[in-house]
């Protein structure tokens, strides 16, 4: 009196058959279809450990800042690195805060500073009107280019000059502190900007941004965040069921957060990323110096899981390194 139903399922990989089955006994089960709905259970288990993955790159680089030879320096800094990250696997690459513009100079010296905004005393300021690019400057639509010859999602952050939005207080000309994701089809997937400025930095020249920026790809769903906006990322991604946060770093460590090593290694994973948090993985790219400075917050780019757990590091602060992991897809 059962009912036996089978149904195949090709399936990527190895040739393996799903075989479902549905049945109505009427409370018994014959031994052999005991045995067969177990085999069931177990290719279903078989298949879920060969759940698919992606490669990606966090890359750990130092910039220049201050002229439009910087720039242009940076973005073929960022093009070698990406080439080197895609070679080796990677199809979502991430670069730190401010990589194509620079985000200080790398001695924390010299900082931007738009006209009519206040300057921390510690910098000298540098007018970024004539220096940094916008959305579709030529530099930007390069590295997009670059994107897609290569297939990879990779994001482009940078000091972004923008035009005056109608209605708003803005100067004619305004600044912000932004990520692009370039898409392998060769268009930018999203726009970001920072959203909670940090304003011993940003302060001298950022306008703050006003929404999320998510997009959903082959691997799941992806939202970008810049450093110091991880004191709100919770609200501002809370209910987008983000897989993946994209997080561009520039850290500056404070003698009260201890050595920065302590930062991606303890407090960034227990205090923002564990316990009701985000709860997606988040692929976390830091600046680096060419050489050591008195100032601390470079390095240790890392990579966690849902709960918080960094799943991979750097221990370096100097040069340009590149970090890879595989993470199961959405």
């Amino acid at each position: 009196s059962s009912d036996l139903c089978i149904l195949g399922q090709k399936t990527p990989g190895p040739k393996v058959v799903v075989l479902a089955v549905e049945m109505d006994c009427g409370g018994s089960m014959p031994s052999a279809l005991c045995c067969w709905n177990g085999t069931v259970a177990a290719l279903r288990g078989l298949l879920q450990r060969r759940r698919k993955t992606v490669r990606v790159a966090a890359i750990q680089c130092s910039s220049r800042m201050g002229t439009t030879a910087a720039v242009q320096a940076n973005a073929k800094k960022m093009e070698q690195l990406a080439r080197e990250a895609a070679a080796g696997g990677a199809k979502i690459i991430v670069f730190p805060e401010a990589a194509l513009t620079g985000y200080t100079s790398q001695a924390f010296l010299h900082n931007w500073h738009a006209p009519g905004r206040n300057l921390q005393p510690r910098f000298a300021g540098i007018d970024p009107t004539d220096v940094v690019p916008s959305v579709d400057s030529p530099v930007v639509r390069h590295l997009v280019e670059v994107a897609k010859e290569l297939g990879v999602y990779l994001t482009i952050p940078f000091v972004e000059k923008a035009s005056k939005e109608e209605g708003s207080a803005e100067p004619t000309e305004c600044f912000y502190n932004s990520v692009c994701l370039a898409s392998p089809a060769g268009v930018i997937a999203a726009h970001y900007r920072k959203t909670h400025l940090w304003s011993y930095v940003d302060g001298s020249w950022a306008s703050r941004g006003q929404a999320p920026g998510y997009v959903d790809t082959e691997f799941g769903r992806v939202g970008i965040g810049i450093c110091y906006d991880i004191h709100r990322l919770n609200e501002l991604y809370k209910g987008t069921g983000l897989w993946a946060l994209l997080y561009s770093v520039a850290w500056v460590g404070h003698e009260t957060d201890g050595p920065v090593e302590r930062w991606f290694r303890k407090d960034l994973s227990e205090t923002y990323l564990g316990k009701e948090s985000l709860k997606c993985y988040v692929v976390a790219a830091n600046w680096s110096t060419d050489r050591e400075y008195r100032w601390d917050g470079a390095g240790y780019s890392s990579i966690y899981d849902p709960d918080g757990k960094r799943v991979a590091f750097l221990n370096e602060e100097l040069g340009d390194k590149i970090l890879f992991q595989d993470l199961p897809c959405s």
